[in-house]
């Protein structure tokens, strides 16, 4: 039984289960964000289809830069020696300045048919993303107990 147990987290946990698992719920964070904004949806939005698709695409931009963090380590936390590679946060600090000005730049609107975002709509959009390294954080916690407990 617990051979079997331990089989399940390795497949879970290491191998392209969790990846896949993990993908999925990035896709679920960027359609819920879109539903929050759009009329008629499962949580009653008042947005535009553009400002949703455009919260959208800005999550899952984001989710993928907080997802940077958690790809450094397979164990260590991702706020273990956050500061170490500045090449790091040098790209993600140019995604951010792209994706700010797909988003708020009107040639680059017209182009990738996004529109500006509102503060709050930001903030929403961070949030969500950053439940990607939450459950990462999660799932690190969870490996480096399971490695420390005695057996």
């Amino acid at each position: 039984m617990t051979l079997g147990i331990v089989s399940l987290v390795h497949e879970l946990f290491y191998q392209r289960g969790f990846w896949f698992l993990f993908g999925a719920a990035m896709a679920m964070l960027t359609l819920l964000t879109i539903d929050l904004y759009l009329p008629g949806g499962l949580i009653e939005g008042s947005r535009s289809l553009d400002n949703a698709r455009t919260a959208g695409f800005t999550v899952l931009v984001l989710a993928q830069l907080f997802n940077c963090f958690n790809a450094r380590s397979e164990t260590a936390s991702a706020f273990h020696r956050l500061f170490v590679n500045g090449w790091l946060w040098g790209a993600i600090a140019l995604a951010l300045l792209l994706q700010v000005a797909v988003v708020h730049m009107p040639v680059l609107n017209a182009a990738f048919g996004t529109e500006p975002l509102t503060l709050d709509q930001w903030a929403v959009c961070v949030a969500m993303a950053s439940l990607v390294l939450a459950a990462g954080e999660l799932r690190k916690a969870f490996l480096r107990r399971v490695h420390t407990a005695p057996r």
